[in-house]
Order: C-alpha cells, then structure tokens, then sequence
C-alpha cells in the first residue's frame, strides 16, 4: 500500500515533511510519522523518522523500538543502525551498539572492497578484515573509512594504542568526521586519558547537544576524574530519556557513591535489581558498600536467581560474591565460604591467574631493578618533590590517610590515579611488538 496520509498526498511527500519538521519541531515530526505509520504500518523510512523525533522529545526506549523496527525491516538503512547504536551505546549495551556502529559502516559503503571488509567486521571475522583493510590501505592510504574501520578492528582486539593513532591521522584528513571522533574519545577514555578525551567530546557535543551516546560518555569521563555533580546530572537526564535501563542506573548509583550520597546510591542499585533480579553486578555493588545489610527477602532472591539454569557468568559470580558477603555478616560462615569459593572459581575462568607467572614477573624485577641499576639513573626522573604517593593494601587505611592529607589546604586528593598502570600497559605493549619483556623496555629508556 503506497497512499499517504489525505492532507499531505503522496507517501514521498509526506516523508519530506516529517524529515523537515525533524530540527524545527520534532514533535509534530513525530505526530507526521505516526500518521504514516498508521497507513503504511511498516514503512522502514518512516519508522527511522519516528524513532529520530522520539530521541530529540527525550523517550529514548520508545525510539529504541522504532529505530530496531526500521532497521528489521530495511537492513541496509544506514543513518538507522548509526542512531540506533548512539541509543544503545548511552544505555550500556556496548555490545549491540559496537553490532550497530558495525552495520551503519556496511550500509553505507560503497566501495566493494570496503563492503567486504566491512561485512568481516559484522561477522567478527576480524583476521580476514584486517588483511582486507591493509590491502586497501596500501591501495588509498588516505582513505578515511578505511582508516576508521581499521581503528574500530585494532580497538576490539586490544591494540589501544594504534587505535588511537589511526584515528588522529583520520582526524588529520578530515576533521569533520564526527563518527571517528566519536572513536578517538572512547579510545582515549579507555586509555585513561581523561582530560584529552572530555576535550574530544565537548566538541561533540557542541555540534550535537542532544546525542545520547556523547552524553553517556562525558558522565563516564566526568565520574572517573571524580566531577561527579556534573556527571551525576546527566545520568538523571539519560535516565528521564531511557527509565528502564538497568546499566544506566548502575552508572548512576556509581557516581552517587563517589559523591557521598549513599542512601541515593542504595536507591538507585535497588532500582537495579528490581527491573533486573538476575543482575548481579547490582547486588555486589550493594554488598560493595561494606555497611550495607541485606534483609531475608535479599536472601531469598540471590538464591532464586542462582539456581536459574540460565544465567551469565558474570551475574552468577558476582551474585555469589554479594550472597557470600551477606551470609559473613549473618555468621553463616559454611555458606558464606561455599559461595565465596563458586565466585572464585568463574572468576578464574574469565581471568586467569597462575602464581607461577607472579614468581616469574617477581624474580625478573630483582635480576632487573638492582642498585647498580638505580645507581646509573641517579638523578633521574623529575625534580618536583609536589607528588605523594601513598602504598598500601586494600583495608589498610591509604584513603583515610589520603583524606587526612587532604585536608590540608596546600594538599589535594587525586583518588587511585591510572597514570602508571596505564604507563605500565604502554611499555610492556611496545616491548611485546619488539620481542622484549616490560623490564627490558623499562632498563632500555633514556633519561628523558
């Protein structure tokens, strides 16, 4: 059926009207498509018109079913996959989103050797698309989408660093490709690089307010460099927009805590497990809170869920490490410990560790870190005495120091930075790609 709406005539027509009315006035863009809709129930460019105005009106869920139906139906409507994974990338669905961003690069692609590349990256046939993409790279090296995909593919496996370098040379050639600087945000956040990452996004953000997926991730950026007012009211406006979303409200709960606000953060982990039951990183982050008490009905639930033949690794363990935290506090302590070893043993499943490996690193620190080793780099390093860096163990007291040092006017707490960790990863990544260890690259640096 092709007929349109009687005031409008043709379906052609009407589309155009509800795309013009999208910046102007998205509300009656909406009522526009809806009335298409009507004639035309499942007509994709409609369904993609709607679910665009329903994101600018702030009903983020509802747009999220729109966008998915466009995109059922007409697979290879670009601009519908890119809006849809901006939606699910602000909710926390990496995953789907990373699935979207995938398809978005596959429907609008021409180049038939991009397409290919494109599609082996859909179907996470990632060797396949990075011969594919160096071919075509030798072939245009400055071929922008190549380039971006290339970075999306050296990101997934793990190479942030020339993920971040792909993208700064993609930059370099356009610098209004929103969609790589998009990329080059997420890829600095990842590494830890905070400030240059919010810098990214704000520019984002100033062509594009209202998109969601740049607002998830500055709250992101904003909690980790511990602006946690600002970051705590755009989860609240995401939240308005998308209420049901159980990793938005963990995100917010997270930030609560940072804040201090922790009847708030109870409130919004409760809000968790009550849209979610099964989501056990909701029930850790409540047991996570040390004073916090779970009731009888707690209990009951956690076991009602652990017992569900289906349920993900990851919320199983962290149910049972939230159970086995409950049942310490009640001095049921069999149990407790039962529970506590069932977390332990997924946990070791998702990340493995052998002691061996711990002597190994341990013994190539002392063959590596001697005193004739510091003797040579005396006087090394910088000069400023401004840093204090406090080490410690878990529990033993290294916040409370740091807020007593705080305190004082002339000290300002910095939390647990990631700077070393992160200069940790560097080196020990580009001694890998050289055949060497960490502490090789480590003895190998110069003064500067």
């Amino acid at each position: 059926m092709s007929a349109a709406p009687e005031p409008v005539g043709t379906l052609a027509t009407a589309l155009a009207h509800a795309s013009k009315l999208l910046q102007a006035d998205p509300a009656l863009a909406a009522e526009q498509a809806a009335e298409i809709l009507k004639v035309v129930p499942n007509q994709p460019q409609a369904l993609l018109l709607h679910g665009i105005a329903l994101g600018q009106l702030g009903r983020g869920e509802a747009a999220v079913q729109s966008l998915r139906r466009a995109v059922a139906l007409k697979p290879d409507l670009a601009e519908g996959w890119r809006v849809l994974a901006d939606h699910l990338d602000a909710i926390g669905e990496t995953a789907a989103a990373q699935d979207a961003y995938a398809r978005h690069v596959r429907a609008s692609t021409r180049d038939p050797r991009l397409l290919e590349a494109a599609a082996a990256l859909v179907e996470n046939r990632l060797p396949e698309a990075e011969i594919l993409l160096r071919e075509q790279l030798k072939r245009a090296p400055t071929d922008v989408a190549a380039i971006r995909m290339f970075a999306e593919l050296a990101a997934r496996i793990g190479r942030n660093a020339d993920a971040e370098n792909l993208l700064v040379r993609c930059l370099e050639l356009a610098p209004g490709f929103t969609a790589a600087r998009a990329n080059y945000a997420l890829v600095l956040h990842r590494a830890n690089k905070s400030a240059e990452a919010l810098a990214e996004v704000e520019r984002l953000l100033a062509a594009d307010a209202r998109n969601p997926s740049h607002r998830g991730l500055k709250a992101a950026i904003l909690s980790r460099l511990g602006e946690c007012d600002e970051a705590i009211g755009l989860y609240e406006g995401l939240l308005a927009e998308y209420p049901d979303q159980v990793k938005l409200w963990l995100s917010y709960g997270h930030a609560l805590k940072t804040a201090g606000r922790q009847a708030d953060s109870i409130a919004a982990y409760r809000k968790c497990t009550s849209l979610a039951p099964a989501y056990g990183e909701a029930w850790w982050s409540l047991a996570n809170l040390k004073t916090f008490q779970f009731d009888a009905d707690d209990l009951a639930t956690m076991r009602a869920q652990l017992v569900r033949p289906i349920l993900a690794d990851d919320d199983r363990l962290h149910l049972d490490f939230a159970l086995g935290k409950a049942l310490e506090d009640a001095a049921e302590y069999a149990e407790s410990f039962r529970h506590y070893a069932a977390g332990n043993a997924l946990r070791l499943k998702s990340t493995p560790y052998a002691a061996s490996d711990t002597t190994l690193r341990v013994r190539r620190a002392r063959e590596t870190f001697t005193a004739d080793f510091y003797a040579a780099r005396e006087g090394w390093g910088c000069p400023s005495a401004d840093p204090i860096f406090i080490v410690g163990l878990p529990r033993s007291g290294s916040t409370l120091l740091e807020q007593i040092l705080a305190s004082h006017p002339l000290v300002e707490g910095t939390m647990e930075l990631p700077d070393i960790i992160s200069l940790v990863r560097q080196l020990r990544s580009r001694g890998r790609e050289e055949g060497e260890t960490y502490h090789d690259e480590l003895a190998s640096l110069s003064a500067d």
